[in-house]
């Protein structure tokens, strides 16, 4: 018996429908699927970007308080407001505390994104003695700061 030509000819007909429909699914898949990483690695580089800017305000601060002296600086400026260009998605505060005499101040700055995450900093700053202007401050015993970082993230 010979193949009829018209059965073959639907029956292969039915096979590409099919063949077309399953590509479409795992084209469909794939799309979601690079979407979905496009949009994660987007929100991670945002937040990448709002860390540095969030680090960039905090060591600025720092380095205000630093140069003007921690018990100069709460008078010369404010210790919270709004962060100025490019801070300007920032408020910050600093609080300084003052241990006593010989002792180096306690600073803390904290800034929080208008996003409501929140970033701060502590460190010590020694106060500006004498008449010299701009006294060089360095600490009695060299920081070695690999092992602070070891040891504060158990690596």
């Amino acid at each position: 018996m010979r193949p009829n030509p018209r059965t073959d000819r639907t029956g292969s007909r039915g096979f590409a429908l099919l063949d077309v429909v399953i590509a479409g699914v795992i084209l469909a898949i794939g799309l979601a699927t690079l979407f979905s990483l496009t949009s994660r690695s987007l929100d991670a580089q945002r937040d990448g970007e709002i860390k540095v800017l969030a680090a960039g305000m905090l060591d600025s601060l720092l380095s205000e308080v630093l140069l003007e002296g921690p018990a100069d600086y709460q008078d010369l400026h404010s210790s919270a407001g709004r962060g100025e260009y490019p801070y300007e998605e920032f408020e910050y505060r600093i609080r300084i505390s003052d241990p006593g005499v010989g002792e180096p101040y306690e600073v803390l700055a904290v800034v929080t994104h208008d996003t409501g995450r929140s970033y701060e900093c502590e460190t010590l700053i020694a106060a500006k003695l004498g008449e010299e202007p701009d006294p060089i401050r360095e600490p009695q015993e060299p920081i070695d700061r690999e092992a602070r970082y070891e040891e504060a993230f158990d690596l």
